[in-house]
């Protein structure tokens, strides 16, 4: 089996963590190491940021069409290493190689083009004399230099969608990836730092309560940004808190998917097993909680069974897998303990149980019979489970939906164009899908309400995320 390096990079340069802690990454496949690496150190987080301190008095005052020049040889070169970083995606994250090679890597290097070119149309308050004898400017500038910490689930999707905005917008950064997969976003950087000045991305490795606090509390970041477990998240906030740093956030979700009597099960069915199933339901957008008219009940119910038993567990590797594996045996333990703790009455449709074969997966699992108070539905179970109830009413459908802390993603089926309406007012997340599901794209902002944390990715409100404004006014007189 092949091993891999995993090194920091500071001001251009490669090293290997200082720390005491011995890390290692393993293959969620078949349970193997494939690379051990020991963390960071607070002195070479310190190192890192005083890099992109340093970097930063020149690459702020670049041009937006030098930052986007860079940006594009960026995505060149990530186009050129396409296999290299599909297979680094794949193997220390668990995901179907097909699925890397044909949604995320495509998404990830369009995505880099895209902030390429957002960077270069950056909006303020146009000039004017809104106080008497005054001109009055805004100018909107980068916030200095950004931490970024990124999760598991999308190792190499998430770090560009902090580092892209961040870069064109004039920020520099430092980027900690979760311990577990470090792999794609270590040689991404390396990739970029081919094109970049000296200190403008930097990376550093280890754990979150080690590395990841010293970045989200160290006194020479200005912004942080992260994406993982609301848990984490409060950690992060109260960190960067601390010294008032300003925090995006991207948290856990417990999306609801509002099937009405009119919905089109065709259409729907589909889809419902991708939004169920997809990297193995570790997705905080998956749509794993379902709300079914009762006429539509039974039928959706075999239906779904039916579709998501097709998603047989695979390997990563192998470009016929659509189900890979979960990403550690402690996090299969999670998911499993969360189906085992269903109260009586609960049914188990299909799955519920791990499959007897090497590394960490789990069976599609379906289940009805839940009640509105359960864990089940709750809380974020993380993994390839989905359970259905059913409602009385649009108004009880729109209650039971809001009715959980989370407010990230949330869909609606219905033919009725009224209804459709009133959903996307009536439910309260920050992404709201009719007739569809994982309307996602780098032009997009994304972000959630409440327990799903604040602050937006993507799009234009994603740049404006990475800036501040400043009002200049220079008097007439």
């Amino acid at each position: 089996m092949t091993t891999y390096t995993v090194s920091n990079l500071i001001h251009g340069d490669l090293s290997p963590g200082d720390g005491d802690a011995e890390l290692e990454v393993l293959n969620p496949s078949l349970g193997e190491t494939i690379a051990s690496f020991k963390e960071a150190t607070g002195a070479q987080v310190d190192d890192a940021v005083r890099s992109a301190r340093e970097a930063a008095a020149s690459w702020s005052r670049a041009t937006p069409g030098a930052r986007a020049d860079a940006l594009h040889a960026v995505a060149q070169l990530a186009a050129e290493h396409f296999d290299e970083l599909a297979e680094l995606e794949s193997v220390d994250a668990g995901k179907p190689i097909t699925a890397v090679r044909d949604i995320e890597l495509p998404g990830i290097i369009g995505g880099l083009r895209f902030f390429a070119g957002a960077g270069r149309s950056s909006t303020a308050l146009s000039a004017g004399e809104y106080v008497a004898d005054n001109t009055v400017m805004v100018r909107r500038e980068p916030v200095g230099v950004v931490g970024a910490i990124t999760p598991w689930n999308f190792p190499l999707q998430q770090a560009v969608w902090k580092i892209g905005p961040a870069l064109a917008t004039g920020n520099t950064v430092v980027i900690k990836p979760a311990e577990m997969t470090p792999l794609s976003t270590a040689r991404f950087v390396e990739l970029a730092n081919e094109v970049l000045p000296p200190g403008v991305l930097n990376i550093v490795h280890g754990r979150g309560p080690s590395v990841g606090a010293a970045l989200a509390g160290h006194a020479g970041i200005d912004l942080v940004s992260f994406t993982g477990s609301t848990r984490a998240g409060k950690a992060i906030a109260a960190k960067a808190g601390e010294d008032l740093k300003r925090v995006v956030l991207e948290l856990g979700g417990n999306a609801p998917v509002i099937v009405f009597d009119d919905a089109d099960l065709d259409v729907l069915i589909p889809k419902l097993v991708v939004a169920t199933l997809f990297n193995a339901g570790q997705e905080c957008m998956s749509g794993n909680r379902i709300l079914v008219d009762p006429r539509l009940h039974d039928e959706l119910v075999d239906r779904l069974a039916k579709g998501m038993a097709e998603w047989v567990p695979g390997d990563a590797a192998d470009p016929a897998t659509q189900l890979g594996p979960l990403i550690s045996e402690a996090h299969r333990a999670q998911v499993q303990a969360a189906v085992d703790g269903r109260r009586d009455g609960t049914e188990v449709v299909i799955g519920g149980d791990a499959p007897d074969r090497p590394g960490y997966y789990f069976n599609p699992t379906l289940l009805t019979g839940v009640a509105q108070d359960d864990d089940l539905v709750q809380r974020e179970v993380f993994g390839p489970v989905a359970t259905v109830q059913t409602f009385s009413s649009e108004e009880e459908a729109f209650a039971m939906a809001n009715d959980t802390a989370y407010g990230l993603a949330g869909s609606a089926w219905t033919q009725d164009s009224g209804r459709a309406m009133r959903a996307g007012r009536a439910l309260n997340f920050g992404s709201v899908w009719i007739n569809d599901y994982f309307v996602l794209g780098p032009e997009v902002p994304q972000g959630g309400f409440g327990a799903s944390g604040h602050g937006k990715e993507g799009g234009l409100p994603g740049l404006d995320e990475l800036t501040r404004l400043k009002q200049v006014s220079v008097s007439l007189r």
